[in-house]
């Protein structure tokens, strides 16, 4: 049996066959790179995608917010990528809503204004004053890092 399929195989008709198997995958497979076919973004809003990334951040934030606030008590089930990844997903579209929204109507803020305002905030102050260290272990325990450029400020500080 095994002789007759090796017979057939090398026959002209299974090479123009296998020939034209590999002609229609390597075009459908260079079309996909050149037209960016299956992006990788996971939804998009008003043309500003939104990455794969951010809503793992979205979701370890929501991890964290969920273990801080049940403490001992907290179901592991709660925890379950499938079910937070639509909460956090939405999340994420209303951010950029309002972000895009924002910038339509050009509300901003300069950075000192921010600075004054993190500042003033109890949770970064020791003793009435602020305090580096806790501003930085604040955000580290949110999984941030504190960013100074203008654009990264405001995806940090909301």
């Amino acid at each position: 049996m095994l002789q007759n399929i090796r017979e057939k195989v090398q026959g002209t008709t299974a090479k123009i066959v296998v020939g034209l198997m590999v002609v229609s995958c390597s075009l459908f497979g260079i079309e996909s790179i050149l037209v960016g076919g299956g992006g990788n973004e996971v939804a998009e809003v008003n043309g500003e995608p939104i990455q794969p990334q951010e809503l793992q951040q979205a979701l370890d934030t929501q991890k964290r917010r969920l273990i801080a606030m049940m403490g001992d008590n907290l179901d592991p089930s709660l925890l379950d990528d499938e079910r937070l990844g639509p909460q956090a997903l939405e999340a994420l579209i209303n951010r950029k809503l309002l972000m895009q929204s924002a910038d339509e109507m050009g509300l901003t803020i300069s950075n000192s204004e921010i600075g004054t305002l993190v500042a003033s905030m109890d949770q970064f102050q020791v003793d009435g004053v602020f305090s580096p260290e806790a501003y930085k272990n604040v955000l580290a325990s949110a999984g941030y890092t504190p960013s100074y450029s203008s654009k990264a400020c405001t995806m940090t500080c909301w």
